[in-house]
């Protein structure tokens, strides 16, 4: 079984993620995508996020008709800082023969190595590292290879196609009272809307 885990705050999941998750999907013949919510994230600590049960309940909405994509609630369960070592750690001893891949965006690939236990991750998953809009390939691969061989080593990169959508812009819009249509499925915006999650 080849298992992508896809982790992130998901404040609010979005297109962007999830078409990021289809592409790395096809891209590296995954099984299946893994949606696993953060507790809280070391790099974004002290900022204010919504709360694991909404964020838990949004990608289960977003994901529900996606028979390939599953959630889990396993690092909200936790409690605390996540840290992706302790994940991947969780995730090999539960799924011992599966080949495991860790999606992120290639703009975040520069600080995996102020991640804790980034030889750990290494050797338990290949990233999956999405490309966005005006990324140079050549130039970061370059880069890379001569700053961290060690993780160009362990590195695909997957090229998405030119969609510029965060959540924290999500956010913005959503408290300025502007639509969201068509960038979060519409059972997330019921729900943000219904428990008035970005007013």
């Amino acid at each position: 079984m080849r298992l992508g885990l896809f982790g992130g705050t998901f404040d609010p999941i979005h297109i962007g993620h999830l078409v990021g998750a289809q592409v790395a999907m096809e891209e590296a013949r995954l099984d299946q995508v893994l949606f696993m919510p953060a507790g809280v994230n070391p790099l974004k600590a002290g900022k204010r996020i919504t709360p694991g049960t909404h964020r838990l309940e949004m990608v289960r909405l977003a994901i529900e008709d996606h028979p390939q994509f599953a959630l889990s609630d396993w690092e909200l369960r936790q409690g605390g800082l996540s840290f992706t070592a302790n994940t991947l750690e969780h995730l090999h001893a539960e799924h011992p023969q599966a080949e495991l891949f860790l999606l992120m965006g290639a703009d975040n690939v520069q600080l995996l190595p102020r991640w804790r236990h980034v030889d750990r991750i290494l050797e338990l998953a290949t990233i999956l590292a999405l490309t966005r809009p005006g990324f140079d390939l050549a130039v970061h691969g370059e880069r890379l290879r001569a700053q961290h061989p060690e993780l160009a080593d362990r590195m695909q990169y997957v090229a998405m196609p030119g969609l510029e959508v965060s959540s924290t812009w999500i956010r913005e819009r959503l408290a300025r009272n502007r639509t969201v249509a068509h960038l979060l499925p519409p059972s997330v915006i019921r729900y943000s809307e219904g428990n008035k999650l970005y007013e």
